[in-house]
């Protein structure tokens, strides 16, 4: 009895061993983010400015922020992140123009700001452990793809 419980024991050991190693999820934790944009050959530099951070970024000729939302008090254990981008183009958008826009497309929140620059946000909601990489990496898919669009829209009545 001794003896086939030991074999359990072993067999069960060799079976967690062979097995790969759980990849961490990714969090709202700005280095976190700023590692991954990095390795995947974009620029990520973390910025610091009145007790708050955020990471610089760009892709597809556009510069962009990424914000962390729902941090404790100390700035850390952050839930979500916010991709963000304003767009200052020659000939602004109208507010009709916009919500024309946000009726078409159903990825990003889209505003005009205080001076009229047209404004386009994606929210990641990672908290409660977070989401798997290739999940992250086909969010941020959908922010390049999204970003660019708008950034086509917004600037559409500029002469080229």
């Amino acid at each position: 009895m001794l003896k086939n419980a030991i074999m359990g024991f072993v067999g069960a050991a060799a079976i967690l061993a062979a097995a790969p190693a759980a990849a961490k999820n990714i969090t709202a934790d700005l280095d976190q983010i700023a590692d991954v944009l990095q390795n995947e050959g974009y620029k990520a530099k973390i910025d610091e400015g009145d007790g708050q951070r955020w990471i610089e970024s760009a892709m597809s000729g556009y510069n962009y922020i990424i914000l962390p939302f729902g941090c404790d008090d100390a700035g850390k254990n952050c839930k979500s992140i916010q991709f963000y981008v304003a767009f200052v183009p020659t000939n602004k958008p109208t507010l009709e123009e916009m919500n024309t826009y946000a009726a078409e497309n159903r990825f990003g929140r889209v505003y005009l700001d205080d001076e009229g620059d047209p404004i386009i946000e994606m929210d990641l909601d990672l908290e409660a452990g977070g989401m798997s990489r290739e999940l992250f990496l086909d969010n941020l898919a959908y922010w390049d793809t999204i970003m660019v669009a708008f950034g086509d829209f917004a600037f559409s009545k500029d002469p080229e």
